[in-house]
């Protein structure tokens, strides 16, 4: 399986960033920001399923669900933005 780099740059996203309209440089402000949310839910998970698997402390597991709603509803927010925004593309 390939190892993923997290840090690595957005894939269609321009070089030269001076020729995106307003409405472009939000949408991709937005979807910059939604990934980083998912790579932030994943960690938590993911220390979560740690603390689980090895019978971590009942206090921590609380705190990382506490993150993963607080991420979570920030992510269901910040998706409902980028469908706003996707969907009114082209629209102006």
């Amino acid at each position: 399986m390939e190892h993923l780099d997290a840090t690595e740059a957005a894939q269609d996203a321009p070089a030269d960033l001076s020729a995106l309209s307003e409405h472009e440089m939000q949408t991709l402000a937005c979807r910059t920001e939604l990934a980083t949310l998912f790579r932030g839910i994943q960690g938590i998970a993911g220390l979560a399923a740690c603390n689980l698997e090895t019978g971590g402390s009942v206090q921590d597991l609380c705190g990382l669900f506490s993150a993963l709603g607080q991420l979570d509803a920030k992510a269901t927010d910040l998706a409902g933005r980028y469908g706003v925004l996707i969907s009114t593309q082209g629209v102006a």
